[in-house]
């Protein structure tokens, strides 16, 4: 089983969320999950900036094998650079082609 999260909403409340959810999913010892990605454009960007107080909860996920994917029009609409993210983040060109693309390789679509 395969799950892409959405997230792209500048909450912070929501990022706690979707972080939580996405640990909650690779807790889940009913299921046998292959592949986990979250994939952030819009406010979803704050989630992965370097300076996000959530920077250690993504890198334990990441170590557990969750991909994180910005998109790169959200970038390119602000003043972040790639190496404002937390390392590791990989830049897509587009979060809705992303979703599009991880979707018909079937993945889950999961939005907090």
């Amino acid at each position: 089983m395969k799950a892409v999260f959405h997230h792209s909403n500048d909450d912070p409340e929501l990022h706690d969320r979707v972080v939580g959810n996405v640990a909650n999913l690779l807790d889940d010892e009913t299921l046998d999950i292959d592949a986990v990605a979250l994939v952030a454009n819009s406010g979803g960007l704050e989630l992965l900036r370097e300076v996000s107080p959530h920077r250690e909860r993504v890198r334990g996920l990441q170590e557990r094998g969750v991909a994180f994917k910005q998109c790169r029009n959200t970038i390119a609409g602000t003043d972040t650079a790639e190496a404002d993210l937390i390392d590791g983040v990989e830049l897509v060109p587009s979060g809705v082609g992303e979703l599009t693309r991880l979707q018909n390789e079937g993945y889950a679509y999961i939005t907090p």
